[in-house]
């Protein structure tokens, strides 16, 4: 026994439609047909203008794609903001009559709600974006605190030995010199004496300056390379590692420093010695891997040129003399 399809009227399935449903003829822009939701906002429109009488425009609305949707024959929709802060998703179909004629439904939901969680959902990833940055600079605030000299700004020894181990791995590997820089400053304890430590703090803090690659210094053109590292290993002494660099390209950067440090006093924040006719200076030793030493014995291989250089006059480059240097 079969059985026969339900029929239905269409102006009933139009009334149980939620949304605001009108019929418009695309000749004139006149209304030609409301379901009940429509009714109810705007009242009985037939046979005006729903421009004029569903958005109070005088003339077809900016928004409008109801000729689209008449030419293409396709769904075409606008989302149109309201002054007071509410949404509406407007949509055109088209749709032909029994008659020959041709119709647009034009159906019109409110979807204030929806956007309005969309804006949130938006505000909650941007404050989620912050947290995460803020999150972000503060970890690397904490390794910098753990791998970083306070006054300085420089590697602290405990990273720089273990940079050394890794870079000096590497230069084993690849047999290329690695090179190391080992500086005091000369007579720092008379600067600290007659000054005070907090002449002292600012010299290691300039001293800071000129050896971190990653700030220029006003007065000095910067002489490090990205690859240098370099650390304030303890006090006023201060260490430089130079990767892929000769004995003799360490001399000729260590004579550069040498020379940088006796001028660091004209900074303005050091006037306080230049008025007082104070030269500040250093003494550096070198030592380079193969030719001296070890890589993890470059420290103490550039610590004993450092100790000749400060018994033979002070403010000098020596080169670690291969009598005192430990071999590979």
């Amino acid at each position: 026994m079969s059985h026969s399809q339900p029929q239905y009227d269409p102006k009933v399935l139009l009334n149980c439609q939620p949304v605001i449903v009108a019929v418009i003829d695309p000749c004139s822009y006149k209304v030609v047909f409301q379901n009940q939701v429509s009714l109810e906002k705007f009242g009985d429109i037939s046979d005006q203008t729903c421009h004029d009488k569903i958005a109070a425009c005088a003339t077809p609305c900016e928004f409008c794609k109801m000729p689209e949707a008449l030419k293409t024959g396709e769904i075409m929709a606008s989302e149109v903001p309201l002054p007071n802060d509410e949404y509406l998703l407007v949509q055109w179909s088209k749709a032909d009559t029994t008659d020959g004629r041709t119709h647009i439904v034009e159906a019109i939901t409110d979807i204030t709600q929806s956007k309005r969680q969309q804006k949130q959902a938006e505000a909650l990833n941007r404050q989620f974006e912050a947290a995460n940055c803020e999150l972000r600079s503060l970890n690397q605030q904490l390794k910098d605190y753990s791998v970083r000299d306070g006054l300085t700004g420089l590697y602290n020894r405990a990273h720089f030995e273990e940079l050394l181990q890794q870079m000096g791995a590497q230069a084993v590997r690849s047999g290329e010199p690695l090179s190391l820089l080992f500086l005091d400053f000369d007579n720092f304890k008379s600067i600290n004496d007659t000054y005070g430590h907090t002449t002292g703090d600012q010299v290691l803090r300039e001293m800071g300056r000129l050896l971190d690659g990653r700030r220029p210094i006003a007065l000095e053109q910067r002489i490090w390379r990205a690859s240098d590292v370099a650390a304030r290993y303890g006090g006023e002494e201060f260490a430089v590692l130079l990767p892929n660099t000769s004995a003799e390209g360490a001399v000729f950067l260590a004579e550069q420093l040498r020379e940088c440090v006796t001028r660091l006093g004209n900074v303005p924040e050091l006037m306080a010695l230049a008025m007082h006719s104070c030269t500040l200076s250093c003494s550096i030793g070198v030592a380079t891997f193969p030719a001296h030493a070890a890589p993890y014995d470059l420290v103490s291989a550039a610590d004993k040129a450092l100790y000749v250089a400060k018994n033979t006059g002070k403010n000098r480059v020596q080169v670690c003399e291969l009598e005192n240097a430990t071999l590979v």
